[in-house]
Parts: structure tokens; C-alpha cells; sequence
């Protein structure tokens, strides 16, 4: 399976403000009316980029949540992401935005990871 970082990505033109983390962790994609499992692939302080088995609407708005599985001192992170790309990476689609919303447990998970200690 390709993921973000392939070639292929690599031709796309790059509008982030700010680097990613490389990342693979499940999470969940909450729409109003279904769940669908994704996987974070990539994390800023103020981005984000996961696979789905769906097609999202560029300028949609997402809520994504996941857990920091390595650790039991923060809880589940809700983030609400508007989405600036999507596109078909192999049988997924590689989706790409803004986080617009979230919450201080995300910004001491991030800043945990950024120095490279588990949360």
C-alpha cells in the first residue's frame, strides 16, 4: 500500500504552515450519521493527515478521535478538522486539513511527541 509519503504525494503541491510528524495510529472518523474506522499518518500542532475507506468533501468539517495508546494519563482526543484535500491512495483516500478545534489534552499530547516522549 502506498502511504502520504510515496512518490506519488510527493508531486502534490505542499500548502503546509507548519512540518508533520510521521505518525500511525488508529483513530475514528465521527460524521453524523456513521463511524468510520481511519488512521492518522501524519500530526502538527495545527494539522492533520489520515487515511479512510471514504471519500470526504474538501471544506467539509470532520471530528477525529483517537487515543494515546501508550499511555494512560491523558484521555481520548477529539479534534475538529476542516478538510483541505482528499484523494485515492491505492483503496483509501488520503485526507489532509486544519485542526479548528482542540482540546489542551492535544496540545500536551503533541508537545509530548514533538520532544519524542511517549505521552
Amino acid at each position: 500500500m502506498k502511504t502520504p509519503q510515496t512518490a506519488d504525494h510527493n508531486k502534490l503541491p505542499n500548502r503546509r504552515q507548519e512540518p508533520r510528524l510521521a505518525m500511525h495510529f488508529p483513530s475514528l472518523l465521527i460524521q453524523p450519521k456513521k463511524e468510520v474506522y481511519t488512521t492518522v499518518v501524519n500530526l502538527s500542532e495545527n494539522g492533520i493527515g489520515f487515511l479512510s475507506a471514504i471519500k470526504i468533501s474538501k471544506d467539509e468539517d470532520v471530528l477525529i478521535s483517537f487515543e494515546c495508546v501508550k499511555s494512560y494519563r491523558l484521555p481520548s482526543i477529539d479534534l475538529k478538522v476542516h478538510v483541505r484535500t482528499c484523494h485515492e491512495v491505492d483503496s483509501e483516500y488520503y485526507i489532509g486539513g486544519n485542526i479548528t478545534s482542540k482540546p489542551l489534552n492535544y496540545t500536551k499530547f503533541f508537545k509530548f511527541i514533538e520532544l519524542g516522549t511517549d505521552a
